[in-house]
């Protein structure tokens, strides 16, 4: 199930934040105003009234024959154990009587009929000891009858009926049209707040791969929106450079490949040529190692870091010289080993390792001039040096060697994929790679390891 909009989310908070200043933050402070007497009320009476209603028509029970009178319920009496001088009396309209219970004096300030007809009267008591002392007139809920109180002062513990009173359902209905218009105006407000994010959402989804160059225009967005469409912009600017090194790949794959199925192609239309079987093996194994190389890469796009273990540099470079020794003495090259004057420990994937040295050998190999030797460095620091002195690596193209297909010129041997996976395996060990100058010429390509 999908979740709820923001929209939808930014209106309901909204409505509900208005709500609650509206019928719980404003009675709230203004009663701690009015409390503090801070307030331009002429009483913070004003506020106690609440209670002392409540306890009284809470106090009030029904006989069997319709009529009420006065208990002395336990919230009455701690009320006025609390407001010494509260007095209150509950008039029968019917008969004029006050009900037992009733203060005397307060039953004779109530209204006595005539063309006006009191609901709801405030009244001070002329001479009263207390200035503040005030008290009101109102007709009750229970029919028939009317209540005057007076005396009543305003408590920490009064403020719980005030916010009764407050979400009381006759006082919720009358404010349903604003909450009706607070929705509506959250909405519209939300709306056009949320309108640059619209508007991305209309340009994002005409994006596709042909057209993954286009960008989100961030700059009448508003200040706290602007960042997050920064950040799609710098997103689908990382897809775009990615989109295209895989279309470079993928043409260059292609190219890397139809060389040596042209050459087969040919050789199988002369079957009968001396040295066929031998040539035909050769394109074989250069199409083998061209689709092989692929894979690693493309395996490593997937794959998250290899799985490493301890491994000695110095033994490891040892048994890679002693299996490519007959390669190059064949090829009028030697090499030779710069071991460490003891064992160095690295973690690493041994096959993965192998791999990139051997890579790292055929590079030399095809750089070194006749006659040269190759070096293999083991360093106390967890680094591997392969060192050839041939024409040496530019600074300017010292980045570029390792990216996939990469040649110097179009007649430089081999497909271009050796140094890019050595630089994919490195990375996925948590180690590195590089390349500088070798003193006196040449290139010299390094790898360097994390240690246990």
């Amino acid at each position: 199930m999908r979740s709820p909009s923001l929209l939808a989310r930014l209106v309901l908070a909204i409505t509900v934040a208005e709500l609650i200043v509206l019928f719980l933050v404003w009675p709230s402070v203004t009663i701690l105003v009015t409390y503090l007497g801070l307030a331009a009320t002429e009483s913070n009476t004003v506020w106690a009234e609440f209670h002392a209603i409540e306890v009284i028509e809470n106090a009030l029970r029904k006989d069997s024959d319709g009529s009420v009178h006065i208990e002395a319920t336990p919230a009455l009496r701690a009320y006025q154990a609390r407001n010494p001088n509260f007095r209150f009396a509950i008039i029968d309209e019917r008969s004029g009587a006050a009900l037992a219970g009733s203060s005397e004096e307060l039953a004779r300030v109530l209204p006595s009929g005539g063309a006006i007809i009191s609901i709801k009267t405030y009244f001070r008591i002329s001479n009263d000891p207390d200035p503040d002392a005030r008290g009101v007139y109102m007709r009750m809920t229970t029919p028939n009858y009317s209540m005057v109180i007076h005396g009543y002062a305003l408590h920490p513990e009064d403020l719980i009926a005030v916010m009764r009173a407050h979400t009381d359902i006759a006082q919720l209905v009358p404010f349903s049209p604003y909450v009706v218009f607070a929705i509506i105006g959250s909405w519209l407000a939300t709306r056009f707040g949320l309108a640059p994010l619209y508007a991305a959402k209309e340009r994002l989804a005409k994006i596709d791969l042909s057209s993954i160059d286009q960008r989100i225009d961030a700059a009448k967005a508003p200040k706290e929106i602007a960042p997050l469409l920064d950040a799609i912009n710098a997103a689908l600017a990382r897809l775009e450079d990615g989109a295209k090194r895989q279309r470079r790949f993928t043409a260059n794959a292609a190219h890397e490949l139809l060389t040596p199925i042209a050459i087969l192609r040919a050789r199988l239309d002369a079957p009968n040529e001396p040295g066929f079987l031998s040539d035909l093996g050769r394109d074989m194994r250069r199409m083998q190692s061209v689709v092989e190389q692929l894979l690693v890469l493309a395996r490593g796009a997937e794959r998250g870091r290899l799985a490493v273990a301890d491994l000695d540099l110095g033994a490891l470079a040892r048994h890679i010289i002693a299996d490519y020794l007959p390669l190059i003495v064949d090829s009028g090259r030697s090499i030779a080993l710069d071991p460490p004057a003891a064992p160095v420990i690295v973690r690493a994937n041994g096959q993965a390792l192998e791999c990139m040295l051997s890579n790292l050998i055929n590079n030399a190999l095809r750089a070194e001039p006749l006659g040269g030797t190759i070096v293999l460095r083991v360093g106390p620091d967890a680094r591997l040096e392969v060192i050839d002195h041939g024409e040496g690596v530019a600074a300017s193209e010292q980045d570029l060697v390792f990216e996939p297909f990469w040649r110097r010129t179009e007649t430089t041997r081999g497909a271009g994929l050796g140094l890019s996976i050595v630089k994919e395996l490195a990375e996925k060990q948590g180690g590195g790679v590089y390349v500088t100058q070798t003193p006196g010429g040449g290139a010299t390509f390094g790898l360097a390891f994390p240690s246990p």
